[in-house]
């Protein structure tokens, strides 16, 4: 079971990147992300340390690329947060259709706390507004199309990888014996060669 988590969580990492790249390069949607999707994924999933190896793998190797600002604090620890919240997910009997709609939801309450903690960083890191509560609530007005953004995407992108990643651990027995199944005929044909 240990290397299946594993390999999950590399195929997590390599299409979260894959993902962001694109979203990021090709779609330019601020607050558009998927990263939300694979940490609620890796914690619901996988937990353990992939909670939070998932989505800080996916975020430092694309900021290779993006970059980073003072902000990285709150970010990175956010999602690390937001797998914590797909852990409480974990202990469901079964994957379901009901869990696409748990996943889902939790999907907007991490965009809600996504919103609420990262704006709070930047009211404190940023320096552009005053550090009083007039200036918290304007940095939160001012915050508002991104969480917009965020939620709208979550809702559809949440559930489509949620769907995605039930399929793939259901149909992964199937296909790993299937596998098998074609190396073992091969390697019984070449060596009667």
């Amino acid at each position: 079971m240990r290397k299946t988590k594993i390999l999950a969580a590399l195929l997590l990492i390599f299409f979260g990147v894959i993902g962001r790249l694109l979203i990021v390069e090709f779609i330019k949607i601020p607050n558009l992300e998927i990263i939300t999707s694979f940490s609620l994924i890796a914690g619901a999933m996988l937990g353990g340390i992939f909670t939070f190896l998932v989505p800080l793998s996916i975020i430092a190797l694309t900021d290779i690329y993006f970059g980073n600002t003072f902000i990285l604090i709150f970010t990175w620890s956010a999602f690390g947060i937001i797998g914590i919240f797909g852990r409480l997910l974990k202990k469901r009997k079964s994957f379901n259709f009901r869990f696409i709609f748990e996943m889902t939801g939790m999907g907007a309450i991490s965009s809600l706390f996504f919103y609420l903690y990262t704006n709070f960083g930047w009211w404190v890191l940023a320096g552009i507004y005053p550090l009083t509560w007039q200036g918290l609530i304007h940095c939160y007005i001012m915050g508002l199309p991104f969480l917009r953004t965020n939620l709208l995407g979550n809702l559809f992108l949440v559930p489509l990888f949620t769907f995605s990643a039930l399929l793939v651990w259901r149909y992964y027995p199937v296909f790993k014996s299937e596998f098998l199944n074609i190396f073992k005929t091969r390697y019984k044909y070449d060596s009667f060669r």
